[in-house]
């Protein structure tokens, strides 16, 4: 499993957590060309900072036909930034783009919105589907009100044997504020079928 955060990676109880909503990280940085993306209908902003992310070149089996990797975003920027400037955003960012990307980001719902409060997937909250339960333990629960997608799945198409680059990557969007964490896990080949570019919940 890997955390990153625009803040701090780190639970109540962990040395050297933050103990707020907001932690001050590495200041101004740069996205991906095409980002930070937003909901057309929100207003968006056009600056990053505290942008953390992992980066790691793999090469596809050569019986591999794509590949999944879950994960979970919480952000304190609920509720009060939804469809403002001020959106953290989370992508998976693939080199060479996959066919149905969004300038190479795989994880996005249905519209295109990456993941950030303003995906159609973010119903861990007071008053959300999901209620607040997965929120308990994370910290997200202690300082200010925050919310939460559920676990999500993206898939992806690979050419059998292809090298490729993929960049997990989170950034706060606009200031240094009311930051966010993502937790990825259980990266798998598939080895069957015609995968797509496509980001669900986990049933």
């Amino acid at each position: 499993m890997l955390a990153l955060s625009s803040g701090r990676a780190r639970r109540p109880s962990d040395p050297e957590a933050c103990n707020s909503y907001s932690c001050n990280g590495y200041g101004v940085g740069t996205a991906p060309t095409g980002f930070p993306q937003d909901s057309p209908s929100c207003l968006g902003g056009n600056n990053i900072n505290d942008d953390v992310a992992l980066e790691v070149q793999l090469r596809a089996p050569t019986n591999a036909v794509g590949y999944s990797v879950d994960f979970a975003f919480y952000s304190f920027e609920y509720p009060e930034f939804v469809c403002t400037t001020w959106n953290d955003q989370f992508i998976i960012h693939v080199d060479p783009a996959p066919t149905d990307s969004v300038n190479g980001n795989v994880a996005f719902d249905a519209n295109g919105n990456p993941v950030s409060v303003n995906i159609a997937f973010f119903d861990v909250c007071d008053g959300c589907p999901q209620g607040t339960a997965a929120l308990l333990g994370t910290g997200f629960d202690t300082w200010d009100d925050a919310g939460a997608t559920t676990w999500l799945r993206t898939t992806a198409p690979v050419t059998p044997g292809q090298t490729f680059t993929v960049r997990f990557m989170i950034w706060d969007t606009g200031d240094q504020a009311w930051d966010s964490t993502v937790l990825i896990d259980n990266f798998q080949w598939i080895l069957e079928g015609s995968p797509g570019v496509e980001t669900n919940p986990i049933p």
